[in-house]
């Protein structure tokens, strides 16, 4: 938990770092089973949460992940917007939300900070036969490809 000096300054609507999945599920999921994950996915998250989690990333607001985990432009998605379209994803568009999360989260915790992992995200991997972390994340395979090369990262053994 942060300190209170890291939390002075912010508004009562703006959480002190939270972690990319804290976003999504307005806590820690440390305490949520893995099916306890999917049945909230099967409801949708929230377009804002989804939005907010984006955002507390540079290489995420950058990359416009939003428009990969939503499969549309951000044009189609603004004039959708302004159609008043669901504020929810759908459950396919929640899963690869909570893979972002998921694959930030991790990377975070190996390479210690935000920085850090992002730096690791946004380049050519050599183990991923030269593709972008960040690139394979919207493909379950791909996903578990990153997360298998993160958790090998975790205990040391990687080439």
């Amino acid at each position: 938990m942060p300190s209170a000096d890291a939390r002075t300054n912010q508004s009562h609507d703006t959480p002190a770092v939270r972690s990319p999945t804290a976003y999504l599920f307005h806590g820690e999921t440390g305490h949520l089973s893995t099916i306890q994950i999917y049945l909230q996915s099967i409801h949708g998250f929230k377009v804002k949460d989804v939005q907010d989690m984006l955002s507390s990333s540079a290489l995420y607001s950058t990359q416009k992940v939003f428009s990969r985990i939503v499969g549309k432009s951000v044009r189609t998605i603004q004039r959708q917007g302004a159609a008043k379209q669901p504020v929810q994803l759908s459950p396919q568009q929640s899963a690869v939300a909570f893979q972002y999360a998921k694959v930030l989260e991790h990377a975070i915790a190996v390479f210690g900070s935000q920085k850090s992992a992002e730096d690791w995200l946004g380049k050519p991997c050599k183990y991923l036969e030269g593709g972008v972390p960040l690139d394979l994340i919207d493909n379950p395979l791909g996903f578990q490809a990153v997360e298998d090369y993160l958790e090998r990262i975790e205990l040391g053994i990687y080439q």
